[in-house]
């Protein structure tokens, strides 16, 4: 069936139990979509095969159905029409309802320009190689809390990219980075026995789970070995997101994300005035560890960047600071 969104959108579904939809097109006319809670008194429990892939394997009845709607083939725009397929290269936000608790396999395959995931704590299904190719993942949006069982080990096995994971609900909210890491095989001997090699810590950031729950104390205790092995600017996100969310956050893991602020305070605010982050930077303004002479580099940094607002910014907020401590 394809049922028809407030807005216009397309959605390419079938009936898989009572007042239950599984999605496996989607048609709109921008490149984001937030899929709706309900369409037409039924809700999406299940992303379908190949619902966001540019060659989609669609049901050969649904295919017909979508010709005789005028859609086209599912893959290509129709010339004259509104209306586009969301997949692939093209779409590059979407958001899925809390209804959701099944993506199938290659659900976003080749989505190379998928940037945001928005989903719910109920989605606890990933089919195989349901992200493969989605190589700019970079952000998680789940509407849940980080002390909540959720479906994200499961997305983050099949992630390997680095990629920010922020929680919206509960006490407080939450963001915790996961870098990147690569795998690769290497043949022992004539027998033809493979070890597995990962490099990266964003391997064993990734199995600080407990029962589908974020171990937030496990995920603290990577960052030491990671000090040793990873870039600058990958330990720098994983400190400054911990210091800025620091929900169950100990003082000896506080500790040791601030010392390795402190010891690059100067690369710190230079990359982050060059990146225009206002928000991180009025926090770190507002820290006493930060000295003033990387709150000068920020300055510099701002300055050769054109970024004025930013310069009147880091003046401000550390002004406010310094007001506030007197």
């Amino acid at each position: 069936m394809i049922l028809t969104g407030e807005h216009g959108e397309k959605f390419v579904c079938k009936e898989i139990g009572d007042r239950e939809l599984a999605l496996y097109r989607v048609f709109g006319s921008l490149d984001e979509i937030s899929l709706p809670d309900e369409i037409n008194g039924s809700v999406i429990t299940t992303i379908g095969e190949y619902c966001f892939a540019p060659n989609g394997h669609t049901q050969q009845s649904l295919s017909e159905e979508m010709q005789r709607a005028g859609l086209g083939d599912g893959i290509h725009p129709v010339e004259g029409s509104s209306l586009r397929p969301l997949c692939g290269n093209y779409v590059q936000k979407i958001s899925l309802p809390d209804s959701v608790t099944s993506v199938e396999a290659y659900a976003f395959y080749n989505c190379k320009n998928l940037s945001c995931l928005l989903a719910g704590k109920q989605l606890n299904r990933i089919g195989s190689d349901a992200f493969m190719n989605c190589r700019h993942l970079g952000e998680l949006q789940l509407r849940a809390s980080v002390e909540e069982k959720t479906g994200l080990p499961l997305i983050l096995n099949q992630v390997s990219s680095e990629v920010t994971v922020r929680f919206t609900d509960g006490e407080e909210p939450t963001c915790v980075l996961y870098p990147e890491y690569t795998e690769s095989y290497e043949e022992i001997g004539p027998a033809h026995i493979f070890s597995l090699h990962v490099e990266g810590e964003g391997y064993r950031a990734r199995k600080q789970f407990v029962d589908g729950r974020v171990d937030l104390a496990g995920y603290d205790q990577v960052f030491e070995k990671a000090c040793n092995e990873e870039h600058f600017l990958t330990l720098m996100k994983m400190a400054l997101c911990r210091l800025e969310y620091p929900y169950q956050l100990s003082n000896e893991a506080k500790d040791r994300y601030e010392q390795y602020i402190i010891s690059h305070d100067r690369e710190v605010m230079t990359k982050l005035a060059a990146s225009e982050d206002a928000d991180t930077l009025a926090h770190l303004c507002g820290m006493k560890y930060i000295s003033n002479d990387a709150i000068a580099a920020a300055i510099t940094a701002a300055i050769s960047h054109g970024w004025t607002k930013g310069v009147a910014g880091i003046i401000r907020w550390r002004n406010d600071a310094i007001k506030a401590g007197e």
